[in-house]
């Protein structure tokens, strides 16, 4: 893989910046920028008296500019170690760099550049396009994209060898009501691993180095999905997903919730899942077996935004079940609750508490979480616990301006006392020029 701090490939990055950035910088009414700032530091345990002590470091930006039908977006982020192992060796991430022009013609809208894909079957980041044409006041949407993976820890280059390394597909959406919407989608994505050596054996136990070129992952995927949700009274969300290489189905999902009453309202889910293996990946050679779990609830609305809930779920491997049993409550500053569960990993019961007031006419919000867990990993195993506690708050002296820090606290088998601290700054810019 290229080292994207080579001056060859901080060229191409600088020519694919102007490319995009020229013509937004040009025409660009509408500037909004979020700068975020945080820092986590903690003391981390490595071995029976020894420790080492570490300080994460992250600065974060999103920008983008309009002006009329086009657009422009990235979002990055920076990050070093203090404090630590890996300090000094700061890593950059380039999670999308794109421009978007909507409605052109009023049929279509295309994007170009490092984009996150939303598209049924098919999610991921590529380097490439996207279109979407739209008919019939947008009733009926077809969507299609193509691009190369990004490289590992998301560079800011373009991936070696990208007829290995690409994703691909496409997505039809049906809106026949206000509240019914029906799609189909599919998708194809290949990954190349890299070339890496190992150590092997000859005959005589004789130890030599050789070079593994493992062979490119292919994934297939056809989906079909439609979400209803007829006045507040009853939604209902249907998924299937079928693996075209394994030739199998490998997702099966159904959720709805109804409100016989106004302040009632009852939810059942069932869901069916496969582990999402790549094809001609060496996991396909293990014996799986299908997940299947449903869950139902009860809820019940009390006055001021607060809810009551009851939720009761069983999850099945194989021969072995989970069961668990989960009530709690939420409110606009507060939320509480309790589950338990039991089966074939052990059980465990756990309870969790949020609390949040603002204060100062919202320019000061304390937060205070706080949770305690009791478990076994096996029915002879010792009953264990746990506890830990968060304690912040978030300081907004101005809808710009955001200033959050929490202090974190966990005891437990392992750690008799960690504590972490978190620090978080963050500015939001938004302003309309009038230059055109």
């Amino acid at each position: 893989m290229k080292d994207c701090s080579t001056p060859h490939n901080m060229k191409k990055l600088l020519l694919f910046l102007s490319i995009f950035l020229f013509p937004q910088l040009v025409f660009s009414q509408l500037i909004q920028a979020r700068f975020v700032s945080s820092v986590y530091g903690w003391q981390q345990q490595d071995t029976v008296g020894q420790s080492s002590n570490h300080l994460f470091g992250y600065q974060t930006v999103q920008f983008s500019a309009a002006k009329d039908q086009f657009s422009f977006h990235t979002y990055w982020q920076g990050y070093n170690d203090f404090a630590g192992e890996l300090k000094n060796k700061g890593q950059y991430r380039l999670y999308n760099l794109y421009l978007r022009a909507t409605n052109l013609f009023d049929v279509v809208d295309i994007t170009l550049g490092r984009q996150p894909v939303f598209a049924g079957v098919g999610t991921g980041t590529i380097d490439g396009g996207l279109a979407a044409l739209k008919f019939f006041e947008s009733q009926l949407k077809i969507v299609g994209y193509v691009g190369s993976l990004p490289p590992p820890l998301q560079k800011a280059d373009i991936i070696d060898k990208v007829k290995n390394n690409f994703m691909t597909g496409a997505q039809v959406v049906a809106t026949p009501a206000d509240y019914a919407q029906f799609s189909l989608s599919y998708m194809k994505r290949s990954i190349q691993p890299e070339v890496y050596t190992a150590t092997r054996r000859d005959s005589l136990f004789n130890p030599y180095l050789i070079e593994i070129r493992p062979s490119a992952r292919e994934e297939r995927y056809l989906s079909g999905d439609f979400n209803a949700d007829y006045e507040d009274i009853a939604s209902l969300y249907g998924r299937i997903d079928y693996d075209l290489l394994l030739e199998k189905r490998s997702r099966f999902q159904l959720f709805t919730r109804v409100k016989p009453m106004e302040d009632v309202g009852l939810t059942a889910e069932y869901l069916q899942r496969d582990p999402r293996i790549s094809y001609n990946s060496i996991f396909t050679a293990f014996t799986y077996n299908t997940l299947k779990e449903y869950q139902l609830g009860f809820e019940f609305s009390l006055p001021e935004d607060r809810m009551f809930f009851v939720r009761f779920g069983n999850l099945s491997y194989n021969d072995e079940n989970v069961r668990t049993i989960t009530v709690g409550a939420n409110g606009q500053n507060m939320g509480a609750s309790v589950s338990t569960s039991a089966g074939y990993p052990g059980e465990l019961t756990s309870g969790s508490l949020n609390l949040g007031y603002p204060m100062f006419e919202n320019t000061f919000t304390p937060t205070l979480l706080v949770s305690y867990a009791r478990y076994k990993l096996s029915e002879n195993s010792p009953l264990e616990g746990t506890l830990s506690a968060g304690l912040g708050g978030v300081y907004r002296p101005m809808p710009e301006l955001s200033l959050d820090a929490q202090f974190q606290w966990i005891q437990n088998k392992i750690y008799k006392s960690d504590t972490r601290l978190f620090v978080r700054v963050s500015y939001l810019f938004l302003e309309r020029l009038d230059l055109f």
